[in-house]
């Protein structure tokens, strides 16, 4: 889990607009492995996160659900099967309670099913101060690997 932190923070050829978010934001802090690979993901919520009335923005949690749990699929990969990370087929966000500016998150993915072809991954948003869920999500992916040949 630690080489996709890496490898977002590092020098890649498209540094999209969630890279600012690894190289500044995104700690990452733990990872199991097992029947529901889990990985979770620590942030402190910036005012460059936030929207007009000083707590994160909605797109913005969207955004880092999206691409954290990515990592969570890349973590539980092998060559052929998401190894890449998959491209989101959808992305179901429920806002449960705001997140000031200043409090410190803890984004939380558990890999609900990894298929051939689809995988799906349960999201939390938590603040970690008090523990309440703030965010809720379901992502979604389809595997965009190419396929490995035969020998």
């Amino acid at each position: 889990m630690k080489a996709v932190v890496q490898r977002e923070k590092g020098v890649v050829v498209n540094k999209g607009y969630n890279h600012d978010l690894f190289a500044e934001a995104i700690r990452y802090e733990s990872a199991t492995y097992g029947p529901h690979p889990r990985a979770s993901f620590l942030v402190t919520v910036t005012q460059s996160l936030c929207n007009q009335e000083g707590a994160l923005h909605g797109g913005c949690a969207a955004t880092l659900i999206d691409i954290t749990s990515t990592g969570l699929i890349m973590g539980a990969s092998k060559p052929g099967f998401f190894s890449y990370g998959g491209v989101s087929r959808s992305l179901n966000v429920k806002f449960v309670r705001p997140v000031p500016k200043g409090v410190q998150i803890r984004i939380v993915h558990e890999l609900v099913h990894a298929g051939r072809r689809f995988a799906l991954v349960r999201s939390e948003i938590r603040r970690v101060d008090t523990g309440e869920v703030c965010v809720v999500g379901e992502n979604d992916k389809i595997n965009s690997d190419p396929a490995v040949e035969k020998l």
